[in-house]
């Protein structure tokens, strides 16, 4: 790296831009013979140098060097020649990186005599450390945000968001779009599952509208969620779709390119992280996201949901993707037809603090007054960020066919 590095160095530009940050003590000795050379050039002269004029003002300086010398000095030059320059940008990141690993040793060898009893090595770091700061500040911090009309509108707008395709509910929250992140809350056997896959494959579900969809699932066997699926495409049950699986395969069919599941048992976040990176998805669900580990050590259970849940809102905004987490509902919600994030188990703040939109499934409890089961559910959202709707709207559920409608 030293020689790239040398070459670079001749160019006039590419040594003042990086000057303040250039030491003696990041080369070896041979090199660092030749950029002590380099450093009285161009204090000097104010265009760029060649091999040839630097071994030249060589030969000027060491008027009784040996043949030997002379030669070994010749064959540094003629390797630095042979390299390719690095590009300013490079040149640029590489000397900052030499330069801080450089402060570090020194900071180092001063911390050790501080150790060994030298109280005139406080001084010197402090010295250091305020001459240095600047040198560990992030000075690229991206452009400030727009002001511009047409694309603060077109971030907000729903035209950059995936359709819910149930009509009562879209009326009040149109959909999800990318780096927005969307909590489901229920209790078991509300049909969570069956609602995530109605939106992703049933009629105008997101694969109809040309979504990439992943489908993350760490509770039942995702081949179970995928048969959802198909029913859920075809409006056809179980029983159908074995009499029948051509007409099945074929309503299915545009859902089958754009969706895939995996199941994901005893995944951490930074494996979802890395599958997410691999396929890029339009639409990542997670069922159930409050499974998914998280690294580090914590006291509670609210505690790792909190940090999960921040993690999970960066993950949608850092990938670019919208983001359904499936969260379990507290015994609070049992037999309640309005679920709230309040009713969030494990975690109720933290959660609430990182979603976009909080939508709650609640149903009655027992069965109809005939005695049939009752699949009326209500889709309660308690917290929006995207359209402002707080309300419930009442749906109906069709678990022969895993649909969700008006």
């Amino acid at each position: 790296m030293e020689l790239p590095l040398l070459k670079t160095l001749l160019r006039s530009s590419d040594y003042k831009a990086n000057q303040s940050k250039l030491k003696r003590s990041i080369f070896s000795d041979d090199a660092a013979e030749l950029y002590d050379l380099l450093d009285m050039a161009h204090a000097k002269y104010s265009h760029d140098l060649t091999p040839d004029e630097v071994y030249a003002l060589w030969i000027a300086d060491h008027p009784v060097a040996t043949n030997t010398e002379k030669a070994d000095f010749r064959d540094l030059l003629d390797d630095v020649q042979r390299s390719e320059a690095l590009s300013e940008d490079i040149a640029q990141d590489v000397i900052s990186k030499l330069h801080r690993r450089e402060i570090g040793r020194e900071i180092t060898s001063l911390g050790i005599n501080l150790s060994e009893g030298d109280t005139s090595a406080m001084g010197l770091l402090k010295a250091l450390l305020d001459r240095v700061a600047d040198s560990y500040s992030p000075d690229d911090f991206g452009p400030t945000t727009s002001k511009e009309l047409d694309e603060l509108l077109a971030i907000s707008s729903d035209e950059n968001r995936w359709q819910f395709n149930i009509h009562t509910l879209s009326r009040h929250l149109y959909g999800i779009g990318a780096g927005e992140f969307m909590i489901v809350l229920a209790r078991p056997e509300t049909g969570k599952t069956s609602f995530l896959v109605s939106l992703t494959a049933g009629p105008g579900g997101f694969c109809d509208q040309g979504a990439k969809v992943l489908f993350l699932g760490n509770e039942e066997r995702t081949e179970r969620s995928m048969l959802r699926a198909v029913q859920s495409a075809s409006g056809m049950t179980r029983q159908q779709i074995a009499d029948d699986p051509d007409t099945a395969m074929a309503a299915f069919s545009c859902a089958k390119a754009n969706l895939e599941m995996m199941s994901v048992v005893d995944w951490n976040l930074d494996t979802v992280e890395s599958f997410v990176h691999k396929m890029k998805p339009d639409v990542l669900i997670i069922d159930q996201s409050d499974k998914v580990g998280v690294s580090g050590q914590y006291q509670a259970t609210h505690e790792r949901l909190r940090e999960l849940y921040r993690r999970l809102r960066e993950l949608a905004k850092r990938h670019n993707c919208a983001l359904i987490g499936v969260s379990q509902a507290s015994a609070e919600a049992e037999g309640k037809t309005r679920v709230d994030f309040s009713m969030a188990e494990g975690s109720k703040t933290g959660k609430a603090a990182e979603a976009d939109v909080i939508l709650g499934i609640g149903k009655h409890s027992g069965d109809n007054e005939d005695g049939q089961p009752d699949h009326t559910r209500f889709l309660t959202i308690s917290k929006n960020k995207l359209s402002g709707y707080h309300g419930t709207i009442a749906v109906m559920m069709e678990p022969d066919i895993a649909r969700y409608n008006s």
